[in-house]
């Protein structure tokens, strides 16, 4: 706030300070050209005047008059120099009145010298005598000490014809002026101390209007950087510090949108952690149990030691498929799966698919059957990859149907897509779980599977590799009445 006070106030004072000085100097030098002007046509006034008057007496009252309306010193002198009429500001008339009259043989040739030639006495110079004398206008400002003050000298030649009859002096003081020019000068004072106070105002107004708000934004800045993403800075224009501010509360969403999504990364690689930990240790604990117990020689006939072995190998392939499916979901979340297209013939992998399920539904004393609704258009797709779609269906399908229930596996033809729909007769999924389903190594309720389950990657997988071809999966729960999973390829 300080420094924008500071500011605004060099800048008034400069500005108003420049201002203020070349105002003076123009009016200062437009006065005195003003006034020099009036002086060369006063007096080329009195020089027509005196060329035209014959009675000196007459001449020497304009040459009084002229000197008194303008405060002014008025010099006659003839062509020697000499002084023949003189009014000196505030004495008067000095010299004698000598005849001005133009006669056949020229009045100011025969006109006596008052006193001895100007050089050293009077309150001109000898050039400029000499300059006036030799035809030519003398304008010239500066101090002069016989009056003790600055003038304005006006020297005009007293011309006829060609021929210079004598010479005109006028020397008017600049106190008048000098006057004028200190009250301007006092007046740009005044002026530059109003507009001190008026940039204190206006610093102390700017300094709430525009520092204010990035005092605000700067501790929001703080607050983002000690890890608070939640403050937002109020935006009250839409001006370059609207826009700041707008930019700064989008940078804070995004940074708070980011970094929950790595929180939520890091929570969820935990939770994988400790999820396929648990997944890992028992199956281990179990081949841990079995193989200790054959070395200690509890397994006491083949058939226990068969048992035992047999034990072992099913929990190794548990591990086999727990292995495989967590690099198959990894692979598909990372995008380094590359889908080999070809046309595919729906009807039949499914018919492959069900057909290597008939033994185990059979042994579980459920109904596996496969129905085709309407003849199938074939679609573009990676076979293997699809298949593994349905077998994870049918597989979960199977392992919460109860004995005589019934595993269905439609397809038919929907708007130039192919929709499979895997329908079984178990407990169905309640509302609330089926957001959850998708989720790794989410298994449900045990109390809805006949088994141990899976490794709840299988519907993980599912969607990946479904919405890898740019289909949809999705779930109707039915608690009580079995759930019904459709999938939509095109």
């Amino acid at each position: 706030m300080g420094k924008l006070w500071l500011f605004m106030l060099s800048l008034v004072v400069l500005v108003l300070g420049i201002s203020a000085l070349l105002q003076t100097k123009f009016l200062e030098k437009t006065y005195y050209d003003q006034q020099a002007e009036r002086l060369l046509e006063e007096g080329r006034r009195l020089a027509e005047m005196l060329l035209e008057q014959r009675d000196p007496l007459q001449a020497a009252r304009q040459v009084d008059l002229l000197a008194r309306l303008m405060n002014a010193s008025v010099m006659v002198v003839d062509p020697r120099g000499a002084v023949e009429h003189w009014h000196v500001m505030g004495m008067g008339m000095m010299g004698r009145h000598m005849g001005m009259g133009m006669g056949s043989s020229g009045s100011w040739r025969n006109a006596l010298p008052v006193g001895p030639p100007l050089a050293g006495l009077m309150p001109l110079s000898r050039e400029q005598v000499e300059a006036v004398l030799g035809g030519q206008t003398v304008v010239y400002r500066g101090h002069n000490p016989f009056f003790g003050t600055d003038v304005i000298l006006v020297g005009l030649p007293l011309k006829q014809g060609e021929e210079v009859l004598g010479g005109l002096f006028i020397h008017a003081p600049v106190a008048p002026l000098a006057a004028n020019i200190r009250a301007l000068q006092h007046a740009n004072l005044y002026a530059l101390a109003l507009g001190a106070l008026l940039a204190t105002l206006l610093g102390l107004f700017f300094s709430r209007t525009f520092a204010r708000p990035l005092l605000e934004m700067n501790r929001i800045a703080r607050a983002m950087a000690a890890g608070d993403f939640g403050c937002r800075v109020a935006i009250s224009s839409r001006d370059e510090l609207g826009l700041l501010a707008a930019s700064l509360n989008a940078l804070a969403q995004q940074l708070q949108e980011k970094i929950a999504a790595l929180e939520r990364l890091d929570a969820t690689r935990k939770e994988f952690v400790a999820n396929v930990s648990h997944e890992l240790r028992t199956p281990l604990t179990i081949i841990q149990g079995y193989t200790e117990a054959i070395l200690d020689g509890m397994a006491e006939d083949e058939a226990r030691r068969r048992e035992y072995l047999q034990n072992i190998q099913e929990e190794v392939v548990r591990l086999r498929r727990l292995v495989d499916d967590l690099l198959d979901l990894r692979r598909l979340e990372a995008g380094r799966v590359t889908l080999k297209r070809e046309p595919l013939d729906v009807a039949a992998l499914l018919a492959q698919v069900v057909e290597r399920f008939q033994n185990l539904a059979g042994e579980r004393g459920v109904r596996l059957e496969l129905s085709l609704r309407s003849p199938l258009p074939k679609i573009t797709g990676d076979g293997d990859r699809l298949a593994q779609v349905f077998i994870n269906l049918l597989d979960n399908a199977l392992r919460v149907t109860p004995a005589g229930g019934r595993v269905e596996v439609t397809a038919r033809e929907a708007g130039g897509a192919v929709e499979v729909a895997v329908e079984d007769s178990g407990p169905g999924i309640p509302p609330h779980e089926v957001p959850l389903i998708w989720e790794r190594f989410y298994k449900g309720d045990p109390s809805r599977r006949r088994d141990g389950g899976g490794s709840g990657l299988g519907l993980a997988i599912a969607r990946q590799i479904v919405e890898l071809h740019g289909g949809e999966i999705y779930v109707d729960g039915r608690p009580g009445k079995g759930a019904r999973f459709v999938v939509v390829l095109k």
